[in-house]
């Protein structure tokens, strides 16, 4: 299975079954002309990352975790959506879903349902 994400040299779980999504947003400003007519006009493009995990050992959570609470920007290398090759930019934490604890096997905790989503910092032309 392929890489997905490294964030800040910590390597994120391959994730499965349509919960990694990497696509480009446009940045936009709406713009109304003297005539009354709206326009929108595209500044920029950034790369948008969603990801989610279904079942995550306690250890790897607290890390991934750890990494994405932590302020700041993030260094994020990322599989982009053509599926080529991992690629590195500045990303921030847009949302963060906090995990729920699903069961205990072995006495340790595995967690349910991670999720967060990535936006690049820095805009493309």
């Amino acid at each position: 299975m392929p890489i997905q994400l490294i964030i800040n040299d910590i390597l994120i779980p391959t994730t499965t079954h349509d919960r990694y999504q990497c696509y480009e947003e446009e940045l936009k400003v709406q713009l109304t002309m003297i005539s009354g007519r709206m326009v929108e006009e595209v500044r920029g493009v950034v790369q948008k990352i969603v990801y989610s995990y279904d079942y995550m050992e306690d250890d790897k959570c607290r890390e991934v975790l750890g990494v994405l609470r932590a302020k700041g920007t993030k260094t994020v290398a990322y599989l982009p959506d053509d599926g080529s090759e991992l690629v590195t930019s500045v990303f921030l934490v847009e949302s963060l879903t906090p995990p729920t604890l699903a069961f205990f096997r072995n006495g340790a905790a595995k967690w349910h349902n991670l999720s967060f989503v990535l936006r690049e910092v820095r805009p493309h032309a």
